[in-house]
């Protein structure tokens, strides 16, 4: 077998990866050591920024995180009896997205 890119790894980095290169036409093959099931079944990315969040949407792998996301525009830290709340649009104009589900593959 012959490929352009060979990527280890099918967390959601490499699997990113090779969608990238797929929408660009540039062929890759994944290796990871972990069975197909486990990939699909395993809690990958729990949080996810708002960056991350457009860049799936732009590469066509995105619908995912509006079916089975929450997004999260404010966190409240508690540490010595007291709460830190933090509004993320009002310090940075951007959310974080919380995915429900333990299934990260798109497929």
């Amino acid at each position: 077998m012959r490929t352009q890119v060979g990527i280890v790894g099918a967390g959601p980095a490499g699997l990113m990866l090779a969608q990238i290169l797929h929408t660009q036409g540039i062929e890759s093959v994944i290796v990871e050591r972990s069975g197909q099931e486990h990939v699909r079944t395993r809690q990958r990315a729990g949080v996810l920024e708002q960056g991350t969040v457009e860049m799936l949407r732009e590469f066509g792998v995105g619908e995912g995180v509006g079916a089975r996301g929450l997004k999260q525009k404010a966190i409240d830290f508690r540490f010595d009896g007291e709460s830190h709340p933090i509004d993320f649009g009002q310090v940075s104009g951007r959310n974080t997205w919380s995915i429900r589900s333990t299934r990260w593959c798109p497929t």
